[in-house]
Parts: C-alpha cells; sequence; structure tokens
C-alpha cells in the first residue's frame, strides 16, 4: 500500500514539474524581455538628453530641437514603467528602432491630448 502511494506521489510531482516549468521558462523569458527594453528606453533617454545640449545654439531651429528632447526625455523618464509595460502588452521587439518609434508614437499622441505639442 505504502508503495503505491509512494508511485502516486511521484508521478503527481512529476506531473506537477513537467506542467511548471514553461511557466518558469515563460516568467524568465518575460524577465529578459523587460530587462531589455529598460535598457532600450534608457538608451533614448540619453540620446535625448545628448540633443538637449544644443540648448545655447545660435540656431533657433536647433534650440526648438533640443527643447523637444528635453521634453521626451522628460516624458520618458516619467513614464517608464508604463511605456514598457505597454510594449510588452503590445509585444513590441527590444529593437531599438521598435522602441524608438513606439515611443516617439507615444509621446506625440500624449503631447497632443494635453495640449504640449504647441510649446
Amino acid at each position: 500500500m505504502k508503495r503505491k502511494a509512494t508511485i502516486i506521489m511521484t508521478a503527481l510531482a512529476l506531473v506537477a514539474a513537467i506542467f511548471a516549468l514553461p511557466a518558469l521558462a515563460e516568467d524568465s523569458k518575460q524577465a529578459a524581455v523587460r530587462a531589455k527594453l529598460e535598457a532600450l528606453v534608457d538608451e533614448y533617454i540619453n540620446s535625448c538628453d545628448a540633443k538637449s545640449e544644443m540648448l545655447s545654439s545660435k540656431s533657433e531651429n536647433i534650440r526648438n530641437y533640443a527643447r523637444h528632447s528635453c521634453m521626451k526625455a522628460s516624458y520618458c523618464r516619467y513614464n517608464k514603467a508604463e511605456l514598457i509595460q505597454e510594449m510588452l502588452d503590445r509585444n513590441v521587439e527590444p529593437k531599438s528602432y521598435k522602441v524608438r518609434l513606439f515611443v516617439s508614437e507615444r509621446f506625440r499622441k500624449d503631447s497632443l491630448t494635453s495640449g504640449m505639442a504647441g510649446k
């Protein structure tokens, strides 16, 4: 009787482990994607910060571009967690050009709805 119970318990443990492993693998894969997206958003923020150093330019167009870059960097810092979660939900690949496009479009959409675009 004990032997049958041991066999059944072992079989149940094996079945539970088999079904749990894919879920654990998926969690680690999503964590890796999240980390990559965070790094790419940080890279984008650094890029915008670098452009904002042109605020003292003699050209009005370059100063406007620099101000716009400052606004993008601030937007990304403030909304970073939300942006990353939305990219995960929409299955955005963790590639630099896709993250930049997503963040730029989201910034444009949010700035138009909040009235920031004309500033």
